[in-house]
């Protein structure tokens, strides 16, 4: 009897180490992120539980933005009914949020960033445009691709360095018929706390009528050329 009892010992400790592990893995309060890319200036909503299900409960919201060495409070919201508890966020560069309620700590969500670039036509007569890159930081001194969407797909045309004002002007061929351009920062350029930007496409017609073959072609490849969701 005495032996099957020490022997019993191991695999009750077994089973409470198990039963321990299950229990510990179970968070009591959880977040997500309604998207996990933003262009600067906009919002993502954050969101998640607590264990319990309570309304009433105070759950903080903590950030840590790209370059930070901890966390800090952002803000405070409080549970709906079924313990739900939501906030609405506008980082200004990558930053990584956490919920916490009582002693409880959530896992951590990051959204990144992409700075916001416009291309504004100035004179059509000769093809000159205007780019500006918008973020919590200068830009100065980094680098633009200016691309046109032709019927083989992207070109990029020139390089082109911001100035003093994360502004350039630039000039380019407008080609007949329709013409297709964007400007893209990459990687390289943006970082540290932001990701690849894509400005706003500039389309427009030439005053002479285009072959039809050509504006077939360029509707055919207009289908590739889309802003990148997910990749640096």
């Amino acid at each position: 009897m005495q032996r099957t009892l020490l022997s019993l010992v191991p695999l009750m400790s077994v089973l409470l180490a198990l039963t321990a592990t299950g229990t510990a893995a179970a968070p009591s309060v959880t977040i997500s992120a309604s998207r996990p890319i933003v262009v600067y200036g906009g919002s993502v909503s954050l969101s998640g539980k607590i264990a319990d299900s309570s309304a009433g409960q105070t759950v903080n919201v903590l950030a840590e933005p790209s370059g930070a060495s901890s966390f800090s409070a952002l803000g405070s919201v409080t549970t709906t009914a079924g313990g739900h508890w939501a906030d609405a966020v506008k980082p200004t560069i990558e930053t990584a949020y956490e919920a916490t309620w009582m002693s409880s700590t959530s896992s951590t969500v990051t959204v990144k960033v992409r700075p916001l670039i416009t291309l504004t036509l100035v004179n059509a007569s000769n093809g000159t445009f205007s780019t500006k890159v918008t973020a919590a930081r200068s830009f100065a001194g980094k680098f633009v691709l200016v691309q046109r969407l032709s019927s083989t797909g992207l070109v990029t045309l020139k390089k082109v360095t911001l100035d003093a004002n994360s502004s350039a002007s630039f000039r380019v061929r407008l080609h007949q018929g329709r013409s297709r351009l964007r400007v893209v920062m990459p990687s390289s350029q943006t970082a540290p706390g932001y990701i690849t930007g894509t400005s706003n496409v500039d389309s427009r017609n030439d005053s002479r009528a285009a072959p039809r073959a050509a504006v077939a072609a360029d509707k055919a490849a207009s289908c590739a050329w889309k802003q990148p969701e997910s990749h640096p």
